[in-house]
């Protein structure tokens, strides 16, 4: 009688390793996929190699974006109160653009007075008997210069009085120590990748790091498991067996594909070949034994050519 090797998994420990690394390669592979769509989405960088660099980089990236969400996340009282204190002490946009075009023009008449005035003394200091006449009509040159663009103690005292009123505020909001460029990084950066400049090629980053893994992961999948399918896959499959049974046994060909019909049919044939006795249900062996008692018993059975006993189930 021929003895079909049928080992239980758990007998087979290289099957189970195979399975075992081919599932953990396949999420590994696609999860690090995800990972790299997720960096794309808050790289930093404006071209597409940038953004490919941050895709295959995702660890470090995502790492970097964590630290950087976990400040975030600790220093949120201090943001809060920033908010609030800018909310509630900082001064009307018109009358600081207003204040800061005053401070501009007076800060640049200072200048230009003490500019004037430096050449001026400079021209005095280097009279000789030999450029007397040369240098003092260039030194009142620079005096009257000085005292054209000399301010005003209006503008002075209005300057002095900005001063005052910013010294404080600027002074709380340091007091907070948030690094603000640092707050608003990630969010400008999400903002920048799916602006109308950029998200083509953050768009098309991300799909090529989905589109890799997922064919990698895939791949890894398919050889722990010899192309079977996977574990939802299978319960479904042996689920709908059991529940339509007949539907089954009528489309098999079709329910199974043609490639993996062919090798179950091949299998079968073979076990009944090597022992129909083992292989068929009594009922099916005795319908097997009268089909060939009503052939022409002077017609010789040709012996199969295939091999007696199957290859084993691995």
């Amino acid at each position: 009688m021929t003895v079909v090797l049928k080992r239980p998994l758990y007998r087979r420990p290289e099957e189970i390793a195979r399975r075992a690394i081919g599932s953990l390669l396949e999420f590994g592979i696609k999860a690090y996929g995800a990972a790299a769509m997720v960096s794309v989405g808050l790289s930093d960088a404006e071209t597409a190699g940038g953004k490919s660099y941050d895709a295959v980089n995702a660890v470090p990236n995502l790492t970097e974006r964590y630290r950087e969400a976990k400040y975030v996340v600790d220093h949120r009282q201090e943001i809060e109160r920033a908010i609030d204190y800018v909310h509630d002490n900082a001064p009307d946009p018109n009358q600081l653009e207003t204040a800061a075009r005053q401070s501009s023009e007076t800060l640049g008449r200072i200048t230009t007075t003490y500019s004037e005035v430096n050449r001026a003394w400079g021209d005095l200091i280097s009279i000789r008997p030999h450029n007397v006449m040369q240098n003092l009509p260039q030194a009142k040159e620079h005096f009257d210069r000085a005292w054209a663009a000399k301010p005003n103690l209006d503008s002075i005292g209005r300057l002095a009085d900005q001063v005052q009123e910013v010294t404080p505020f600027l002074r709380q909001l340091n007091a907070l120590d948030i690094d603000f460029p640092r707050l608003y990084g990630n969010l400008l950066s999400v903002l920048d990748n799916f602006a109308s400049d950029e998200i083509g090629a953050t768009l098309g980053v991300m799909a090529a790091a989905l589109a890799v893994t997922y064919a990698l992961g895939t791949g890894a999948g398919f050889w722990g498991r010899r192309g079977r399918p996977g574990f939802v896959a299978a319960t479904l499959q042996r689920l709908g067996a059991r529940l339509f049974r007949g539907w089954y046994i009528r489309n098999l060909e079709y329910a199974l594909g043609r490639n993996f019909y062919a090798v179950a049919r091949d299998r079968i044939q073979r076990d009944i070949v090597a022992d129909p006795a083992r292989t068929l249900d009594p009922e099916a062996l005795e319908e097997l034994e009268q089909y060939f008692k009503s052939r022409n018993t002077d017609t010789p059975i040709r012996p199969s050519a295939r091999p007696a006993v199957p290859e084993p189930i691995e």
